[in-house]
């Protein structure tokens, strides 16, 4: 290895190693390289980047690798992709089993240019963090919209506050809170597209969510009056960047999925385009401003007369319709000051409501999830379940400041979910007289582990769920690897970060369905 200068090394691609901290890989409880490569294979396209690269003969000019010194070692921090690409193509016996058919034999070429790359180094995660900034938001390589958002929400998730990416790249904060609203809004909502269309094969990174950010900052006209959907829907946005609405039932859900298919799946919506203008969405609407009406008389005020600022009403909208509730925001770069964020990605309500019938939406987590009428706690198969629904609904509903617990206490939700998706597996086969059948193929004295449990339950997927949906969720459950990352909050806390956001994306993306569908086949 030739060191040219201080911030610039030239090594072989087979002694650099890959990033295990990068939020990409959270899920994964082993996060060795093997682990690491393999990921990027199935979840990131690795082997159409080997291909091209090959057959480029060599990585494209500009694109430099970005790497941390770590001792002896070198860690990328950008350019993980094209590093593991490499790294297969330069040593075969680095490719994982079962994917040798899709890495080519490397050409002569990608030997000779690739053999060695000059890469730059930097002192620390901050350094590349600024360096990335530099390159690819203020530079001339500009991400897509979408790619953004998602470097900023990435990081932000991993433990960086807005703050300090805001001196690390330059990037005013009102501006990178307006991109991981933005981000978390759209992607909670792809995600629950996908989880009640699972025909919907598009990746989120190849579509074009800027018609449907758009719809839900403009404003509009209606009934005769300029509004704006922060109005009509009655949204308001918490501290960890959540959207929220106190429209009852799952009204506001539907609405978002409209939305989303009219002007992302069936690409019917431009930029040009308002709220009123997506096919379908008059009566839900109507509805909205019916609820609002009925709610005027009630809306809470405080002692000294002023509202809560996290009440819709209290929101102001600009001219475009931007949105915020936090006077210290001002829009940077031509964007939004505070784009939209939510956890409307959680499955529509039942309508039974929580453990006391009724109540809001499933607006982000466990809120609304319904044992009443249905587990009993008189009967010792359901106890299991109920005892850790209770804990989980309690960490839903309960008031901590002005956050639910789950909010606060992240990594102990993350225990109870693990829990409660343990208990629904065994009570649904122990409903139809197959968990006897499974324990006796334990080997003798073994005990049941939730890895175990959810192979067999995949195994016999159609004979234990007939229901589709149901289905759907559990593949959906396992397509995300949901039970490694919970297992990982258990075994290892320290490599991961469960944030609120987290669960509630594992709620969304198929955990409150299949919870929720095993509960009614009681």
């Amino acid at each position: 290895m030739e060191v040219r200068e201080e911030l610039m090394v030239t090594i072989s691609p087979l002694e650099l190693l890959l990033d295990e901290e990068n939020p990409r890989f959270v899920v994964l409880p082993n996060r060795d390289q093997a682990a690491l490569r393999k990921y990027l294979l199935t979840y990131e396209d690795v082997s159409q980047l080997a291909r091209a690269i090959n057959d480029t003969g060599s990585l494209l000019p500009g694109e430099r690798i970005v790497a941390l010194k770590r001792g002896s070692k070198y860690v990328v921090i950008e350019g993980n992709r094209r590093v593991c690409s490499l790294q297969m193509l330069l040593s075969r016996d680095l490719i994982p089993k079962g994917f040798e058919h899709r890495i080519p034999a490397a050409n002569r070429a990608v030997l000779v240019s690739c053999g060695q790359l000059e890469i730059d180094v930097v002192p620390n995660r901050a350094a590349a963090i600024a360096l990335m900034s530099k390159r690819h938001i203020d530079g001339v390589k500009q991400w897509k919209a979408l790619a953004k958002k998602r470097f900023f929400t990435a990081y932000y998730s991993s433990g960086q506050s807005v703050q300090a990416l805001s001196e690390i790249t330059g990037i005013s904060e009102s501006t990178i809170k307006g991109h991981i609203k933005e981000y978390k809004f759209f992607l909670d909502t792809y995600q629950a597209y996908l989880n009640q269309h699972p025909d919907f094969e598009v990746d989120v990174v190849d579509l074009k969510p800027e018609p449907f950010w758009r719809l839900f900052k403009a404003a509009f006209e209606f009934h005769g009056e300029e509004t704006s959907s922060i109005k009509v829907l009655r949204m308001s946005v918490s501290s960890d960047f959540v959207t929220t609405s106190s429209l009852k039932g799952d009204l506001f859900f539907r609405i978002v999925q409209l939305v989303f298919e009219e002007a992302i799946v069936k690409e019917k919506i431009n930029t040009r385009n308002v709220l009123t203008d997506v096919d379908g969405i008059m009566p839900l609407l109507e509805e909205a401003i019916d609820q609002c009406s009925a709610s005027i008389e009630t809306t809470a005020i405080d002692d000294t007369g002023s509202q809560d600022k996290n009440d819709i009403s209290s929101l102001e909208a600009d001219a475009d319709g931007n949105y915020s509730n936090d006077e210290s925001e001002e829009s940077d770069e031509g964007e939004a000051s505070t784009a939209i964020s939510s956890a409307t990605a959680a499955a529509p309500p039942r309508t039974s409501g929580g453990p006391v019938p009724g109540g809001p939406a499933p607006n982000t987590f466990f809120e609304t999830i319904s044992w009443i009428g249905k587990l009993s706690p008189t009967t010792s198969d359901h106890l299991g379940l109920i005892v850790s629904l209770d804990e989980l609904y309690r960490l839903s509903t309960t008031n901590c400041g002005r956050q639910k617990a789950y909010q606060v206490f992240p990594n102990a939700t993350g225990m109870v979910l693990r829990t409660v998706y343990e208990q629904a597996l065994i009570f649904r086969l122990k409903q139809i007289s197959l968990w006897a059948t499974y324990h006796s193929s334990l080997r003798s004295g073994a005990f049941p582990q939730l890895s175990g449990i959810e192979s067999h339950v995949a195994s016999n997927l159609d004979s234990i769920f007939s229901d589709n949906k149901i289905k759907n969720a559990f593949r959906s459950i396992q397509k995300f690897a949901h039970r490694d990352f919970l297992n990982a909050n258990i075994h290892a806390p320290g490599n991961i970060r469960v944030t609120a956001d987290a669960l509630n994306s594992i709620a969304a993306a198929g955990m409150y369905s299949l919870i929720q569908g095993i509960i009614d086949l009681a």
